[in-house]
């Protein structure tokens, strides 16, 4: 499982130039060691007991059916697995939205691991139409699934303790089509109103015995009073006798701040696993106040502590909350232009440690092609961006990847902006003495490699930072 890892920049005051990274390719399955611990000789990743996510491996096909130990979510070995993702909108309004092509786009695109399927109960939802509003949830599973991504069946509700006996109905059909589908999630209760946790509790108990009763023990996560914040309270008399329990937290950044953090983290003191299904960058009306400063102050403490999360809302509204620009519609493959500021950020924050090899921009640089293709169609492909333009081609030969990018102007602004990312670790290339930037590293095949390039300031527009991934390395 030696491999060496290299890359080469030659820049001038116009252009990024050539990036090489070399990799000795050695057949390996399963899932990408995690290179987080590194010891004894420098360069040797040692692998860890958690999970990670890598191109070469769908989600599920690695990590298979997840469960809850403790406050943690764990993967069928014992993982502990974070999932990172997207909320779709309600479904009696974006149901248009709920196709293969939109979720296609987040698992190949973003790199998301997990899909939230917000089924309207009111409104004109599953109360009015519950036939057309369980084949948008279905069409919605089968697309995760054949993705290999994980998906959420929300009862997306804020009054579902009144309509319990609907609950109970959907959810014994939907465990016993999903019993034996690792992929699938089921979310009892969106978001209680004003519901103590007294009135809660037991609705919840009567849903998932339901849902038992089937034979399914997949993962369920429970709503939790004021909106799912008060996951505190519900830490103060859990759900006992059953397993696989995650609990609901839900926060918008610019409302939200440190002192739910606190009742989060008292909830996981006390041995609740929290599961955050649904969070803004916004106000908590999901307009206004955009918060990315609040915002990757949550990401943070999340991901010290794995928790899983979905961001609201992958749809093209006119409000802050939206990952998409009005009129993006519903087609998939956007262009990072019909994302908007909240979309874009969240966008980077899936692709974060995602392993995933999908880069922005519609013609799908550093997609799912064959190896050593840049795009979605095999060797030497490509593709584009607002700010910088990618390949990659593998015509050295069978273990070198050879990446250019190619910003409209400008040049990188120092070192430590040329960066390789191998499985959910992120390295620094090294200048050597030679002329080249390298590291080497123990990197087994079938592991994504990433460049994250800033242009100067006098590049327009000036400092724009990207990232672009290489298709995995070759298998042989």
């Amino acid at each position: 499982m030696n491999g060496l890892l290299s890359g080469w920049l030659a820049g001038s005051s116009t252009r990024l130039g050539l990036c090489f990274a070399a990799v000795q390719a050695v057949a390996l399955g399963g899932c990408v060691a995690s290179a987080e611990d590194v010891s004894g000789e420098e360069g040797v990743m040692e692998p860890t007991d958690e999970g990670s996510f890598a191109a070469s491996s769908r989600p599920v096909d690695t990590h298979g059916a997840l469960q809850i130990v403790g406050n943690q979510l764990r993967d069928q070995h014992g993982r502990q697995v974070q999932l990172k993702g997207m909320s779709l909108f309600w479904s009696q309004w974006a149901g248009s939205f709920y196709n293969a092509s939109v979720v296609n786009t987040i698992a190949d695109g973003w790199g998301a691991t997990v899909v939230r399927a917000a089924m309207a109960v009111e409104s004109g939802g599953y109360l009015t139409n519950p036939t057309a509003e369980k084949e948008k949830v279905r069409t919605v599973v089968r697309a995760a699934v054949d993705k290999g991504i994980y998906v959420i069946i929300d009862w997306h509700d804020h009054s579902a303790t009144d309509h319990k006996d609907q609950a109970k109905a959907f959810f014994t059909e939907m465990a016993r089509e999903y019993k034996n589908t690792p992929n699938v999630i089921f979310e009892i209760f969106n978001e209680p109103d004003n519901e103590p946790w007294s009135r809660i509790k037991p609705y919840a108990i009567e849903v998932i015995d339901a849902i038992r009763a089937q034979g399914a023990n997949n993962v369920i996560v429970v709503g939790t009073p004021t909106w799912s914040q008060d996951v505190d309270v519900a830490a103060s008399d859990p759900i006992t006798g059953r397993s696989n329990i995650a609990y609901t937290l839900h926060f918008y950044a610019n409302t939200h701040r440190e002192s739910l953090r606190r009742k989060a983290q008292t909830a996981l003191d006390r041995g609740l696993a929290l599961f955050v299904t649904e969070f803004g960058t916004c106000d908590a009306s999901g307009n206004g106040g955009l918060n990315l400063s609040e915002s990757q102050t949550w990401m943070s403490w999340l991901d010290t502590r794995k928790i899983s999360w979905a961001n609201w809302s992958l749809f093209d509204k006119d409000e802050t909350a939206s990952a998409l620009r009005p009129g993006a519609g519903p087609g998939g493959n956007w262009p990072d232009s019909s994302l908007t500021e909240s979309g874009r950020w969240v966008k980077s924050k899936i692709l974060e440690g995602s392993g995933s090899s999908g880069a922005g921009g519609s013609g799908g640089g550093g997609g799912t092609g064959g190896s050593g293709g840049g795009g979605t169609g095999g060797s030497g492909g490509g593709g584009t961006t607002s700010n910088f333009q990618f390949t990659v081609s593998p015509n050295i030969n069978n273990w070198w990847i050879q990446v250019k990018v190619v910003p409209p102007s400008g040049r990188l602004t120092d070192v430590g902006s040329v960066k390789a990312q191998v499985g959910s670790s992120s390295y620094d290339l090294q200048y050597q003495s030679w002329g080249e930037w390298a590291i080497s590293r123990h990197v087994p095949a079938g592991t994504v490699v990433r460049f994250t390039a800033r242009t100067t300031a006098s590049a327009t527009p000036p400092n724009t930072e990207a990232t672009y991934a290489s298709a995995p390395w070759p298998s042989r």
